[in-house]
Protein backbone atom coordinates (compact mmCIF):
# COMPACT_ATOMS: atom_id res chain seq x y z
CA UNK A 1 0.00 0.00 0.00
CA UNK A 2 2.70 2.58 1.15
CA UNK A 3 4.41 1.70 -2.69
CA UNK A 4 1.05 2.47 -3.96
CA UNK A 5 0.71 5.84 -2.26
CA UNK A 6 4.14 6.42 -2.84
CA UNK A 7 4.23 5.83 -6.89
CA UNK A 8 0.85 8.23 -7.30
CA UNK A 9 2.53 10.67 -5.39
CA UNK A 10 5.34 10.81 -7.68
CA UNK A 11 3.30 11.06 -11.13
CA UNK A 12 1.42 13.73 -9.78
CA UNK A 13 4.60 15.99 -8.85
CA UNK A 14 5.73 15.00 -12.44
CA UNK A 15 2.32 16.09 -13.69
CA UNK A 16 2.89 18.91 -11.79
CA UNK A 17 6.62 19.49 -12.85
CA UNK A 18 6.13 18.60 -16.18
CA UNK A 19 4.37 21.12 -17.46
CA UNK A 20 3.52 24.58 -18.64
CA UNK A 21 2.33 27.34 -16.35
CA UNK A 22 0.96 30.75 -16.67
CA UNK A 23 0.87 33.32 -13.63
CA UNK A 24 -1.86 36.39 -14.17
CA UNK A 25 -1.20 40.05 -12.62
CA UNK A 26 -4.45 39.19 -10.42
CA UNK A 27 -2.15 36.26 -8.74
CA UNK A 28 -4.16 33.38 -10.95
CA UNK A 29 -2.32 29.91 -11.19
CA UNK A 30 -2.76 28.06 -14.00
CA UNK A 31 -1.23 24.32 -14.67
CA UNK A 32 -1.17 22.84 -18.14
CA UNK A 33 -0.60 23.07 -21.35
CA UNK A 34 -0.09 26.17 -23.41
CA UNK A 35 -1.86 25.86 -26.94
CA UNK A 36 -1.36 29.25 -28.64
CA UNK A 37 -1.75 32.89 -28.71
CA UNK A 38 -4.09 34.29 -31.17
CA UNK A 39 -6.08 37.10 -31.11
CA UNK A 40 -4.61 38.71 -27.96
CA UNK A 41 -5.17 35.83 -25.77
CA UNK A 42 -3.43 32.99 -24.48
CA UNK A 43 -4.89 29.78 -25.16
CA UNK A 44 -3.74 27.95 -22.12
CA UNK A 45 -5.35 23.92 -21.12
CA UNK A 46 -5.79 23.64 -17.62
CA UNK A 47 -5.76 20.34 -16.12
CA UNK A 48 -8.18 21.54 -13.49
CA UNK A 49 -10.56 24.28 -15.64
CA UNK A 50 -10.06 23.00 -18.76
CA UNK A 51 -9.71 25.93 -22.07
CA UNK A 52 -8.89 29.10 -20.62
CA UNK A 53 -8.05 32.33 -22.47
CA UNK A 54 -6.04 35.10 -21.39
CA UNK A 55 -6.24 38.60 -22.55
CA UNK A 56 -1.89 39.26 -23.57
CA UNK A 57 -1.37 42.28 -21.23
CA UNK A 58 -2.70 40.11 -18.59
CA UNK A 59 -0.04 37.60 -17.93
CA UNK A 60 2.22 37.97 -15.24
CA UNK A 61 4.67 35.26 -15.79
CA UNK A 62 5.21 32.18 -17.84
CA UNK A 63 7.19 29.41 -18.01
CA UNK A 64 7.41 26.38 -20.72
CA UNK A 65 7.79 22.64 -19.64
CA UNK A 66 10.42 22.83 -22.84
CA UNK A 67 11.34 25.10 -25.61
CA UNK A 68 8.66 24.50 -28.89
CA UNK A 69 8.99 24.62 -31.97
CA UNK A 70 6.19 27.18 -33.22
CA UNK A 71 4.99 29.63 -36.01
CA UNK A 72 5.17 32.83 -34.82
CA UNK A 73 3.75 36.12 -35.83
CA UNK A 74 5.22 39.68 -35.43
CA UNK A 75 3.03 41.82 -38.29
CA UNK A 76 -0.21 42.76 -38.71
CA UNK A 77 -0.68 40.02 -41.95
CA UNK A 78 -1.79 36.70 -40.77
CA UNK A 79 -0.53 35.34 -43.47
CA UNK A 80 2.99 36.24 -42.16
CA UNK A 81 4.49 33.90 -40.02
CA UNK A 82 7.95 32.45 -39.79
CA UNK A 83 9.09 29.36 -38.30
CA UNK A 84 10.50 29.84 -34.59
CA UNK A 85 11.69 28.32 -31.44
CA UNK A 86 10.07 29.72 -28.46
CA UNK A 87 11.55 29.12 -24.59
CA UNK A 88 11.06 30.81 -21.17
CA UNK A 89 13.76 32.00 -18.93
CA UNK A 90 12.34 33.74 -15.88
CA UNK A 91 9.22 33.74 -16.21
CA UNK A 92 9.59 35.50 -19.19
CA UNK A 93 9.22 34.71 -23.27
CA UNK A 94 11.54 34.10 -26.33
CA UNK A 95 12.02 33.61 -29.68
CA UNK A 96 14.90 31.93 -31.19
CA UNK A 97 15.06 33.27 -34.53
CA UNK A 98 15.94 30.63 -38.19
CA UNK A 99 19.69 32.59 -37.49
CA UNK A 100 20.17 31.61 -33.69
CA UNK A 101 19.51 35.00 -32.08
CA UNK A 102 17.47 34.59 -28.86
CA UNK A 103 15.01 37.73 -28.61
CA UNK A 104 12.97 38.62 -25.57
CA UNK A 105 9.07 38.39 -26.53
CA UNK A 106 7.06 40.81 -24.09
CA UNK A 107 3.64 39.14 -23.02
CA UNK A 108 1.82 41.99 -24.88
CA UNK A 109 3.98 42.80 -28.40
CA UNK A 110 3.98 39.10 -29.90
CA UNK A 111 1.09 38.82 -32.47
CA UNK A 112 0.46 35.56 -32.54
CA UNK A 113 1.95 31.78 -31.84
CA UNK A 114 0.54 28.61 -33.73
CA UNK A 115 -2.72 30.62 -34.58
CA UNK A 116 -5.15 29.74 -37.45
CA UNK A 117 -4.52 30.93 -40.48
CA UNK A 118 -7.35 31.79 -42.19
CA UNK A 119 -8.09 30.49 -45.93
CA UNK A 120 -8.06 33.57 -48.34
CA UNK A 121 -8.57 31.61 -51.27
CA UNK A 122 -11.58 32.84 -52.95
CA UNK A 123 -14.66 30.77 -52.70
CA UNK A 124 -16.57 29.68 -56.36
CA UNK A 125 -20.36 28.64 -56.24
CA UNK A 126 -22.10 27.71 -59.34
CA UNK A 127 -25.80 27.56 -59.41
CA UNK A 128 -28.51 26.09 -62.06
CA UNK A 129 -32.19 26.35 -61.02
CA UNK A 130 -35.29 25.55 -62.93
CA UNK A 131 -38.57 27.54 -62.27
CA UNK A 132 -42.08 26.57 -62.95
CA UNK A 133 -45.50 28.78 -62.08
CA UNK A 134 -49.19 28.18 -62.78
CA UNK A 135 -52.02 30.33 -61.81
CA UNK A 136 -55.87 29.53 -62.00
CA UNK A 137 -58.53 32.13 -61.50
CA UNK A 138 -58.90 36.06 -62.97
CA UNK A 139 -55.43 35.08 -64.82
CA UNK A 140 -55.05 31.77 -66.47
CA UNK A 141 -50.75 30.99 -67.27
CA UNK A 142 -48.10 28.97 -66.73
CA UNK A 143 -44.49 30.03 -66.65
CA UNK A 144 -41.34 28.05 -67.31
CA UNK A 145 -37.63 29.39 -66.71
CA UNK A 146 -34.25 29.13 -65.53
CA UNK A 147 -31.60 30.70 -63.68
CA UNK A 148 -27.88 30.08 -63.49
CA UNK A 149 -25.09 31.73 -61.95
CA UNK A 150 -21.58 31.49 -61.36
CA UNK A 151 -19.72 33.81 -58.32
CA UNK A 152 -16.15 34.38 -57.30
CA UNK A 153 -16.14 35.71 -53.29
CA UNK A 154 -12.59 36.41 -52.50
CA UNK A 155 -10.99 39.05 -49.11
CA UNK A 156 -11.11 42.18 -51.63
CA UNK A 157 -13.37 41.83 -54.79
CA UNK A 158 -16.27 39.55 -55.61
CA UNK A 159 -17.86 39.07 -58.98
CA UNK A 160 -20.83 36.91 -60.41
CA UNK A 161 -22.04 36.11 -63.73
CA UNK A 162 -25.98 34.85 -64.66
CA UNK A 163 -28.41 33.96 -67.20
CA UNK A 164 -31.81 33.63 -67.03
CA UNK A 165 -34.91 32.77 -69.29
CA UNK A 166 -38.55 33.14 -68.77
CA UNK A 167 -41.78 31.64 -71.25
CA UNK A 168 -44.98 32.66 -70.18
CA UNK A 169 -48.67 31.60 -71.79
CA UNK A 170 -51.82 33.25 -71.19
CA UNK A 171 -54.12 30.24 -71.65
CA UNK A 172 -57.35 32.80 -71.21
CA UNK A 173 -56.86 34.02 -74.88
CA UNK A 174 -57.97 30.93 -77.44
CA UNK A 175 -56.58 32.97 -80.33
CA UNK A 176 -53.56 34.19 -80.48
CA UNK A 177 -52.21 32.89 -77.56
CA UNK A 178 -49.89 35.39 -75.53
CA UNK A 179 -46.84 33.83 -75.38
CA UNK A 180 -43.39 35.97 -73.43
CA UNK A 181 -40.35 35.07 -73.80
CA UNK A 182 -37.84 36.94 -72.03
CA UNK A 183 -34.07 36.42 -71.73
CA UNK A 184 -31.01 38.07 -69.92
CA UNK A 185 -27.67 38.03 -68.93
CA UNK A 186 -25.56 40.31 -66.56
CA UNK A 187 -22.04 40.54 -64.93
CA UNK A 188 -21.04 42.35 -61.87
CA UNK A 189 -17.84 43.17 -60.72
CA UNK A 190 -17.22 44.33 -56.86
CA UNK A 191 -13.96 45.94 -54.88
CA UNK A 192 -14.37 45.54 -51.52
CA UNK A 193 -12.03 48.29 -49.45
CA UNK A 194 -11.03 46.90 -45.80
CA UNK A 195 -13.60 49.47 -44.08
CA UNK A 196 -16.57 47.31 -45.86
CA UNK A 197 -17.23 50.12 -48.92
CA UNK A 198 -17.62 48.96 -52.31
CA UNK A 199 -17.22 50.43 -55.79
CA UNK A 200 -19.67 48.13 -57.95
CA UNK A 201 -19.35 47.67 -61.60
CA UNK A 202 -22.73 45.68 -63.20
CA UNK A 203 -24.31 45.27 -66.77
CA UNK A 204 -27.43 43.63 -67.41
CA UNK A 205 -28.90 42.87 -70.94
CA UNK A 206 -32.74 41.85 -71.45
CA UNK A 207 -34.20 40.31 -74.23
CA UNK A 208 -37.82 40.93 -74.46
CA UNK A 209 -40.14 41.92 -77.46
CA UNK A 210 -43.52 42.28 -75.66
CA UNK A 211 -41.82 45.18 -73.33
CA UNK A 212 -41.35 46.83 -76.42
CA UNK A 213 -37.72 46.82 -77.66
CA UNK A 214 -35.51 43.64 -79.21
CA UNK A 215 -33.12 44.62 -76.32
CA UNK A 216 -32.14 46.59 -73.28
CA UNK A 217 -28.60 47.14 -71.74
CA UNK A 218 -28.25 48.82 -68.26
CA UNK A 219 -24.77 49.65 -67.09
CA UNK A 220 -24.09 50.68 -63.42
CA UNK A 221 -21.41 52.17 -61.65
CA UNK A 222 -20.92 53.51 -58.32
CA UNK A 223 -20.50 53.32 -54.35
CA UNK A 224 -21.76 50.92 -51.90
CA UNK A 225 -21.54 49.82 -48.44
CA UNK A 226 -21.32 46.22 -46.30
CA UNK A 227 -23.74 46.67 -43.29
CA UNK A 228 -23.29 43.49 -42.81
CA UNK A 229 -20.66 41.00 -44.20
CA UNK A 230 -19.90 37.48 -42.48
CA UNK A 231 -19.15 34.32 -43.44
CA UNK A 232 -23.01 33.33 -44.10
CA UNK A 233 -24.54 36.78 -43.87
CA UNK A 234 -24.54 39.35 -45.74
CA UNK A 235 -26.13 43.05 -46.07
CA UNK A 236 -25.15 45.30 -48.86
CA UNK A 237 -26.48 48.79 -50.12
CA UNK A 238 -25.70 50.51 -53.28
CA UNK A 239 -25.99 54.00 -55.09
CA UNK A 240 -24.74 53.82 -59.07
CA UNK A 241 -25.07 56.25 -61.80
CA UNK A 242 -26.57 54.37 -64.62
CA UNK A 243 -26.43 54.43 -68.60
CA UNK A 244 -29.61 52.77 -70.40
CA UNK A 245 -29.67 51.70 -74.26
CA UNK A 246 -32.82 50.59 -75.97
CA UNK A 247 -33.11 48.81 -79.41
CA UNK A 248 -36.63 50.04 -80.02
CA UNK A 249 -39.11 47.58 -82.30
CA UNK A 250 -41.12 48.57 -84.65
CA UNK A 251 -38.95 51.15 -86.82
CA UNK A 252 -38.81 53.75 -84.07
CA UNK A 253 -35.33 55.45 -83.28
CA UNK A 254 -33.44 53.65 -80.56
CA UNK A 255 -33.44 55.28 -77.14
CA UNK A 256 -30.19 55.90 -74.45
CA UNK A 257 -30.69 58.06 -71.40
CA UNK A 258 -28.74 58.38 -68.29
CA UNK A 259 -30.27 57.55 -64.99
CA UNK A 260 -29.65 56.11 -61.00
CA UNK A 261 -30.13 53.44 -59.20
CA UNK A 262 -30.66 52.74 -55.44
CA UNK A 263 -30.39 48.52 -54.62
CA UNK A 264 -29.69 46.50 -51.25
CA UNK A 265 -29.42 42.75 -51.44
CA UNK A 266 -29.46 40.58 -48.42
CA UNK A 267 -27.91 37.08 -48.40
CA UNK A 268 -28.57 33.86 -45.55
CA UNK A 269 -27.25 30.50 -45.68
CA UNK A 270 -27.49 28.37 -42.46
CA UNK A 271 -24.28 27.14 -40.53
CA UNK A 272 -25.25 23.50 -42.02
CA UNK A 273 -25.63 24.97 -45.47
CA UNK A 274 -29.51 23.33 -45.78
CA UNK A 275 -31.02 26.87 -45.57
CA UNK A 276 -30.38 29.30 -48.37
CA UNK A 277 -32.37 32.84 -48.46
CA UNK A 278 -32.11 35.97 -50.71
CA UNK A 279 -33.51 39.11 -51.08
CA UNK A 280 -33.32 41.69 -53.42
CA UNK A 281 -34.97 45.02 -54.15
CA UNK A 282 -33.50 47.92 -56.32
CA UNK A 283 -34.80 51.25 -57.63
CA UNK A 284 -34.44 52.91 -61.16
CA UNK A 285 -34.39 56.72 -61.93
CA UNK A 286 -34.49 57.97 -65.49
CA UNK A 287 -33.20 61.13 -65.75
CA UNK A 288 -34.32 61.53 -69.46
CA UNK A 289 -37.97 61.53 -67.80
CA UNK A 290 -38.13 62.45 -64.32
CA UNK A 291 -41.27 60.66 -63.97
CA UNK A 292 -40.45 57.46 -64.89
CA UNK A 293 -39.69 55.31 -62.12
CA UNK A 294 -39.09 51.37 -61.65
CA UNK A 295 -39.24 49.37 -58.45
CA UNK A 296 -38.01 45.51 -58.72
CA UNK A 297 -37.90 43.19 -55.71
CA UNK A 298 -37.33 39.67 -55.61
CA UNK A 299 -37.03 36.63 -52.61
CA UNK A 300 -35.76 33.44 -53.39
CA UNK A 301 -35.65 30.89 -50.34
CA UNK A 302 -34.12 27.27 -50.91
CA UNK A 303 -34.09 23.99 -49.18
CA UNK A 304 -31.26 21.80 -49.41
CA UNK A 305 -32.81 18.33 -50.71
CA UNK A 306 -29.05 16.67 -51.30
CA UNK A 307 -25.69 17.24 -51.04
CA UNK A 308 -26.57 18.62 -54.50
CA UNK A 309 -30.06 19.41 -55.65
CA UNK A 310 -32.30 22.15 -53.59
CA UNK A 311 -35.36 23.68 -53.99
CA UNK A 312 -37.51 26.77 -53.37
CA UNK A 313 -39.68 29.23 -53.69
CA UNK A 314 -39.34 32.32 -55.81
CA UNK A 315 -41.79 35.62 -55.03
CA UNK A 316 -40.94 38.26 -57.78
CA UNK A 317 -42.54 41.86 -57.69
CA UNK A 318 -42.48 45.10 -60.22
CA UNK A 319 -43.41 48.30 -59.87
CA UNK A 320 -43.48 51.06 -63.37
CA UNK A 321 -45.05 54.06 -62.86
CA UNK A 322 -44.93 54.18 -67.15
CA UNK A 323 -45.83 50.93 -68.39
CA UNK A 324 -45.81 50.54 -71.45
CA UNK A 325 -48.89 50.14 -73.69
CA UNK A 326 -51.13 47.32 -72.36
CA UNK A 327 -49.64 46.29 -69.39
CA UNK A 328 -49.98 46.95 -66.12
CA UNK A 329 -48.11 49.07 -63.31
CA UNK A 330 -47.85 46.10 -60.47
CA UNK A 331 -46.42 42.76 -62.08
CA UNK A 332 -46.44 39.93 -59.60
CA UNK A 333 -45.37 36.55 -59.47
CA UNK A 334 -45.20 33.13 -57.53
CA UNK A 335 -42.84 30.44 -59.06
CA UNK A 336 -41.22 27.58 -57.38
CA UNK A 337 -37.44 26.10 -58.14
CA UNK A 338 -35.33 22.91 -58.37
CA UNK A 339 -31.88 22.84 -59.13
CA UNK A 340 -28.56 22.27 -58.28
CA UNK A 341 -25.57 24.08 -56.84
CA UNK A 342 -22.09 23.59 -55.56
CA UNK A 343 -19.25 25.65 -53.53
CA UNK A 344 -16.03 25.62 -52.59
CA UNK A 345 -12.55 26.79 -52.06
CA UNK A 346 -10.09 27.27 -55.16
CA UNK A 347 -6.60 28.70 -55.89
Amino acid sequence: MKRLLLTALCALLCGALCADELITKDGTRLVGKFEKLEAGHYHFNDTSAGAVKVPADKVASFTLEKEAKVKVRRGDDAQLQEDATIFTKDGLLYVRGAKGDDELAPFDKLRGINETVPDLRPVWSASLIGIFGWTEGNTKTYSLGFRGDLKREGRANSQGLYVEGRYLQDRNIEEEQVRQREYAAGYYYRYIFPFRLTIDLTEDVTFNELAGYHWRSITGLGPGYFLLREENTSLHFGAHVTYTYEDLMNGADNRSYWGARARAEFDWVSADKRFHVNARSEMLFDFDESKNLVVNNALLAEARLTAWANAGVLVRHSWDNMPVPGFFRHDFSLTFTVGVSWSGRWV
